[in-house]
């Protein structure tokens, strides 16, 4: 269970990236909380700073649509609107975490 986090990176109190006391790093996205290892959280990363919207690293996949930019992590998947897709991005690329050794 996580007991403490570190911000690591916000848009806002329900859009931020925080490292865990567990040692993930914790997505959250409104209602959506994605806790990541150190890897996934660098392959999320690694494809979003690809110019692809139908790149795909590791167990994440992208797909843009006209509904929107969908996310994929394995079969779970979020649809973002532009704007938020945009803001999303943003957050995840500007959280620097180190890895915990």
């Amino acid at each position: 269970m996580c007991h403490g986090f570190t911000p690591l990176h916000d848009l806002s109190t329900h859009r931020r990236v925080l490292r865990c006391t567990c040692g993930n790093l914790h997505v959250i996205w409104h209602d959506l909380n994605f806790a990541l290892n150190h890897q996934e959280f660098s392959d999320l990363q690694g494809l979003l700073r690809r110019d692809d919207p139908q790149a795909t690293q590791a167990d994440w996949a992208l797909h843009t649509g006209t509904h929107g930019t969908r996310l994929w992590c394995g079969a779970t998947g979020v649809t973002f609107t532009t704007s938020d897709f945009g803001a999303f991005r943003h957050l995840i690329l500007h959280a620097h975490p180190r890895p915990l050794n």
